[in-house]
C-alpha cells in the first residue's frame, strides 16, 4: 500500500511546477505513453479538452481589384474568327446533308405514314390518276411505273389534298411533275385549314401567294412566307405545262429557314 501511494506521489509531482491536470488528462497521458513511469508534464501534454467554437467573426473588408489583363491583339481575334466561320460552313453542310436525307418530309412520300385515304382530290383524270398517286418520287406499287395525280380537265378551281388527321405545323412543299412525259404544274396557290368548310389561302402583301412550281421534270422547294399550323392543306393549279399532273411532299415546320 505504500508503495502505491509512493508512485502516485513520484508519478504527480513533476507536475506540480505546471497546470495540475484532471483525471481524464493524466489517465490519457499514461495511455498514450504507453509506460506510467515515464509520463511527464509539459505544456504540450496539460491540456484539457477543447471548447466548443465561438460565434463567427464579421466579414473581412474586400479586397483590392486585380490589376486588367493585356489587351488582344488583332492577330488572335482574326484566328477567331477564322474558326467560327469555319465551324460554321461545317454546320451548314451537315444540315444540307440531314435536310437531303428527307429528315423534313412530312408522310407523303411514304405510304405507311400518310395512308392513300388521307390523299384526296377534286376529280381524277381516271382509275390510272388517282389523287393518292400525287406523291413525290411515286412509283406504282410493282416498283416499275411512276404514278401521278392527274385533274379530270385544265381548269382553275381543280385541287389536291392531304388530311394530316390533326392540326400539323407545315413550313413548305416539294412538287414533281410526271417523270414519264413533260406535264406539271407552273404555279399554284395553297390552302389550309382545320375544316374544309373553313379553309383561307396564304397570304403575301395582302393577297394570295402565287407559288412557282415546275418547268422541268425535276422536284421544286417552296417554304411558305411562315408556318402554317393545319389539318387540312390543299394545292390549287393556276398554270400547267400540257397538263394539270402533279406529285407532292409537304415539309415539316421545324426545317422552315433551312431549306
Amino acid at each position: 500500500m505504500k508503495f502505491s501511494v509512493s508512485v502516485t506521489l513520484i508519478l504527480l509531482f513533476p507536475c506540480v511546477l505546471c497546470h495540475m491536470p484532471t483525471l481524464y488528462e493524466f489517465c490519457s497521458h499514461v495511455v498514450a505513453n504507453g509506460n506510467a513511469s515515464l509520463a511527464r508534464c509539459d505544456s504540450s501534454q496539460c491540456q484539457g479538452r477543447p471548447g466548443k467554437r465561438g460565434t463567427g467573426g464579421p466579414r473581412g473588408l474586400q479586397g483590392i481589384k486585380g490589376e486588367r489583363g493585356e489587351p488582344g491583339t488583332a492577330e488572335h481575334l482574326e484566328e477567331r474568327i477564322k474558326k467560327l466561320e469555319e465551324t460554321f460552313l461545317k454546320s451548314q453542310k451537315f444540315m444540307k446533308k440531314v435536310l437531303n436525307s428527307e429528315i423534313c418530309y412530312m408522310g407523303v412520300k411514304n405510304r405507311h405514314i400518310i395512308p392513300d385515304s388521307q390523299i384526296t382530290a377534286s376529280s381524277i383524270h381516271d382509275n390510272r390518276f388517282q389523287a393518292y398517286y400525287g406523291r413525290l418520287d411515286n412509283l406504282d406499287r410493282s416498283g416499275g411505273k411512276y404514278e401521278v395525280w392527274a385533274a379530270k380537265r385544265n381548269a382553275i378551281g381543280e385541287w389536291h389534298q392531304v388530311d394530316f388527321m390533326a392540326p400539323k405545323s407545315i413550313g413548305g412543299i416539294v412538287t414533281q411533275g410526271y417523270k414519264d412525259n413533260d406535264q406539271w404544274v407552273r404555279s399554284f396557290k395553297i390552302s389550309y385549314g382545320n375544316s374544309t368548310s373553313a379553309m383561307i389561302s396564304i397570304q403575301e402583301n395582302g393577297s394570295d401567294k402565287i407559288f412557282t412550281g415546275n418547268n422541268d421534270r425535276t422536284k421544286v422547294t417552296n417554304m411558305f412566307p411562315h408556318v402554317i399550323i393545319s389539318r387540312y392543306i390543299r394545292v390549287y393549279p393556276q398554270t400547267w405545262y400540257s397538263h394539270i399532273i402533279m406529285r407532292v411532299e409537304y415539309i415539316d415546320g421545324m426545317c422552315h429557314g433551312l431549306m
